[in-house]
């Protein structure tokens, strides 16, 4: 639905302001499982019975009778709104989505008969919703110089609702997971979980030991998932030289979110001679997690968790619109321009790992 509301008699008149749009959608869709995941299914296998080999069938997935679509519903609304002789252009959306019936991988004991140790079942629940906005504006347009400039932004909040209940119970399941990534209800989806502590330096002499760290042998929610929540991207357009050329700088934000440098810690864990051990300088809370990693009878990791907030300079490009008595020697190349770019060029974090959009893993092989 959409209502031009500008247009309308009632609306008041303002020379800044062109034209001004309300506007709502809803949409419902659904989600299939699998033909045959309802099935409980077998493989084939040969036992010796009686010094006799014998063919038969062993359990491989239990199946679930009882599944049935994962469906979602969103709802967006907002307005869109020109300035300033259509200068100035601004869109506002506020979205609401909700999973129910969540298709999932549920875990079932190692120990049970067939080999598939999941089966999948609709238990679970999820919220997501957000605000996006985009700006575009012309800032200066004159025959020799013109500057125009487009902000997108979004923030998005998710938590899991419900994770169904234990038929085992009868009672709601609270979390599902064991590690330091898990869902639990009232909170994101892949929410971290780590032990915490504490440290002092009791004797002032500046170093951190074993006896000065505590750590909390309870497991405490630290975050949201590695996924950022907040988006930002900024573009600058330059028309230079009676247009002749044109210069795009683009910069990211990514924040609203908690990164584990797997690098650091890997690297501390595996190296007795890792950097915060041999600097002699090393600030106490860079310490502490050193020491609370290798060295408690606890180990834990949640000092190598650190916010992964960044801006970027993601891209940098110039294009020169070749000149006409250039492009009339190069026959056929009317309207031609080159490219020169140049991307990821400098990055602004507190972040202390090699990099907040590296993807890291011990089994990765550099090429």
């Amino acid at each position: 639905l959409s209502w031009l509301m500008s247009d309308e008699s009632f609306f008041p008149r303002y020379s800044w302001l062109d034209q001004f749009r309300l506007r709502m959608a809803y949409g419902a869709a659904g989600v299939q499982p699998g033909a045959t995941s309802s099935l409980q299914t077998y493989v084939p296998s040969t036992v010796n019975v009686n010094g006799t080999d014998t063919p038969g069938l062993r359990a491989d997935a239990l199946g679930n009778p009882n599944l049935k679509p994962e469906t979602s519903a969103e709802f967006e609304g907002g307005f869109d709104t020109q300035l300033l002789h259509s200068r100035v252009n601004l869109e506002l959306t506020y979205y609401s989505k909700q999973t129910k019936n969540a298709l999932i991988q549920l875990p079932i004991a190692p120990n049970a008969a067939p080999s598939n140790t999941s089966v999948l079942a609709n238990i679970a629940s999820v919220k997501n919703a957000g605000v996006e906005a985009t700006l575009n504006t012309q800032l200066i347009d004159i025959r020799q110089f013109g500057w125009d400039l487009t902000i997108n932004a979004s923030h998005n909040t998710n938590k899991v609702v419900s994770l169904g209940t234990n038929p085992g119970t009868g009672k709601p399941y609270p979390t599902i997971g064991t590690g330091t990534t898990r869902d639990s209800v009232g909170l994101p989806i892949n929410a971290f979980f780590y032990h915490t502590y504490t440290y002092a330096d009791s004797n002032h002499d500046g170093y951190i030991t074993a006896n000065e760290v505590t750590v909390n042998p309870a497991f405490t929610y630290m975050g949201s998932s590695a996924t950022p929540r907040d988006l930002v991207s900024v573009q600058n357009g330059f028309d230079v030289l009676d247009r002749a050329f044109r210069i795009n700088i683009l910069l990211d934000y990514k924040g609203g979110y908690s990164l584990p440098n797997a690098t650091g810690s890997f690297y501390c864990q595996q190296t007795n001679t890792c950097y915060t051990e041999s600097n002699l300088h090393a600030p106490l809370w860079d310490q502490a997690r050193l020491v609370a990693l290798r060295y408690a009878k606890t180990s834990t990791s949640v000092g190598y968790l650190e916010n992964g907030q960044f801006w970027r300079l993601r891209e940098v490009s110039v294009v020169w619109n070749l000149p006409t008595r250039l492009t009339r020697v190069l026959r056929g190349a009317e309207g031609a321009n080159l490219v020169f770019s140049a991307r990821n060029l400098h990055v602004w974090t507190a972040y202390t790992g090699i990099d907040p959009e590296a993807n890291y893993s011990t089994g990765e092989i550099q090429n």
